[in-house]
């Protein structure tokens, strides 16, 4: 792709640019940092830590509001949530308990899921331990 520019310079014409040189003497025109310069100026620049988990972080408060709300619109469906901690995996679980029965209706996640998780914890406990 072309640019006029240079369209211009290739079409042959002579431009004496010696009459525009006077008219920038005076100007001032903004000096060009150097890239080393530029890059001396990036590396010297402090990078703080940024305390956005912080704020970003739900407090225990809100996280209480909420598994409120899901308990009333569960139980306006005729169904009860446990909201626990494995303490193994540090997981959350969430129980679906049918009120009348007492039955487990559903588990997030599953016993099976769990399992599989504190085994790999143990294997875990277990490699560490070997290298040491």
């Amino acid at each position: 792709m072309s640019s006029p520019v240079n369209a211009y310079l290739n079409s042959g014409s002579n431009v004496n640019f010696s009459d525009n040189v006077g008219s920038f003497v005076g100007s001032s025109v903004a000096r060009v940092k150097t890239d080393a310069e530029v890059i001396a100026q990036v590396a010297s620049v402090q990078i703080k830590p940024s305390n956005i988990n912080e704020v970003l972080a739900p407090t225990r408060e809100a996280i209480e509001k909420i598994a409120a709300d899901l308990q009333k619109f569960v139980q306006s469906m005729g169904r009860d949530l446990s909201f626990s901690v494995d303490q193994t995996t540090g997981y959350h679980v969430v129980r679906v308990i049918n009120p009348s029965t007492g039955e487990l209706v559903r588990q997030l996640p599953s016993d099976e899921l769990l399992k599989i998780a504190r085994d790999f914890e143990r294997l875990h406990n277990a490699l560490v331990s070997l290298r040491a």
